[in-house]
Parts: C-alpha cells; structure tokens; sequence
C-alpha cells in the first residue's frame, strides 16, 4: 500500500511537471484582437474605447445635469409659491425654505461634478 502511495505520487508529479512546463511554454493565441502581457483584447467590438475617467465624469455631468435641472425647477415652483403667498406670514416662510434649499441643491449639483473631476485627476495624475 506504501509503495502504491510512493507510485502515484511520483507519477501525479511527473505528469503535474509536464503538464506545469507545457502552460509555461504555450503562447497564448489571439485571433482577432491584440495582445498585451499575455493577455487578448479584442478589436472591431462595438464596445467604447473610452477611459474609466471619461465614463465617470460623463456620468457624474449628467447626473448633475439632472439634479440640478430639478433644483431650479423646485425654486421657480417655490418662487411662485412666495408670489401666491399673499402676505401670509406661514406660507412666506415655507416658500423662502423652500427657495433656501434648492439653492443649496443647485450648489451641491454643481459641485458633484467638480468635485468627481478633482479627484480622478489626481488619481490619474494630471493637472487641473
């Protein structure tokens, strides 16, 4: 039984040597792409040859857009709430909170997207 053991383990580390040797001598095929540090990367894909950065701050300016297309939309709404208020001391205040608050959302969408931009500059290492 101890030498089936020794057996099988000296030919499972014969064959694991040439199998080991065989995947260290292979070179890799790539058909239709070009190859770099061993590895594929296809060509003629419809998929965007954009970078992460550009994808992010794409992204980040729409989501911004957006947010802040909302927040002026809010304080023209508000606006008119304060102008329909009609001197009414409750609805006066709620309005002027009302119009505080999407400024502080307009400023907040406005600074998403710079403060995104900063810091994938300084992640790539470029300047401003």
């Amino acid at each position: 039984m101890k030498i089936y053991f020794v057996v099988m383990l000296v030919l499972g580390a014969f064959v694991g040597s040439m199998f080991l040797t065989s995947l260290a001598n292979a070179q890799p095929q790539c058909v239709n792409g070009t190859l770099k540090a061993g590895v594929c990367f296809p060509s003629n894909t419809t998929l965007s040859e954009r970078t992460v950065d550009d994808v992010l701050s794409t992204f980040v300016g729409w989501i911004a857009y957006i947010f802040g297309t909302i927040a002026v939309i809010i304080f023209i709404v508000c606006g008119l709430k304060y102008l329909f208020s009609m001197g009414d001391s409750s609805s006066t205040d709620a309005a002027k909170s009302c119009m505080k608050w999407s400024i502080v959302g307009v400023i907040v969408a406005g600074g998403s997207f710079i403060v995104v931009k900063f810091i994938a500059m300084q992640l790539l290492g470029l300047a401003w």
